[in-house]
């Protein structure tokens, strides 16, 4: 008989959150509260999935050392997860990590992940342009697994509508996850544009 837990039992000892809050990860803490969020997201798709692990891509991992890229890495329910960014790595992110040195709203970064996907799961996380923003949806839906949701976090509270008129898909919401004292007092953005691929959504 085996003696390994389930992803269920993995889940419900050691949610996601918990995961990026012992990192250097800025999705939870005194910035954000994404790492709640995620634990609704990765719980959802792995149901979806019929509890197999799934798959990650998030651009822009590098700057908080072992962030959240490191998180998705020690995580039991995330088989892979590719992490790119146009600055080095400090660390690698391990035996289920690829980090790529690229700029990934180039045709080369879209090539490059794709090498590796499609993906369960893909964040942007980058520098929060619009520009960045409006290309990580229009380049990366196709790289978007069933199930797979997209979410593109940091979006400013003011320029969401640009940011979903830009893109022109129907499928998008915004969510705003509340953030922390600190995060109300700097005035920095929680909100977070998701696209939800799930099976049965277009039948």
């Amino acid at each position: 008989m085996s003696v390994e837990k389930s992803l269920v039992e993995c889940f419900s000892e050691k949610p996601p959150s918990v995961y990026f809050s012992e990192s250097n990860s800025d999705k939870t803490g005194v910035r954000h509260n994404y790492a709640n969020l995620y634990d609704w997201v990765i719980a959802s798709l792995l149901f979806q999935n019929g509890m197999q692990p799934i798959r990650v891509l998030e651009i822009g991992v590098t700057m908080f050392g072992e962030g959240s890229g490191h998180a998705f890495a020690k995580m039991p329910f995330v088989e892979k997860i590719v992490g790119l960014d146009v600055s080095p790595i400090q660390e690698d992110l391990g035996e289920k990590g690829v980090f790529l040195n690229v700029d990934a709203y180039t045709e080369n970064g879209l090539r490059a992940a794709a090498d590796h996907g499609p993906y369960h799961l893909l964040i942007d996380d980058a520098e929060h342009s619009h520009s960045q923003q409006v290309k990580f949806f229009k380049m990366y839906a196709s790289l978007c697994a069933t199930p797979g949701i997209m979410v593109c976090e940091d979006v400013p509270r003011m320029s969401i509508g640009n940011r979903i008129r830009a893109i022109k898909d129907p499928s998008l919401m915004c969510v705003q996850v509340p953030g922390e004292l600190l995060a109300t007092k700097f005035k920095l953005d929680n909100n977070v544009i998701l696209k939800i691929n799930i099976s049965g959504q277009q039948e």
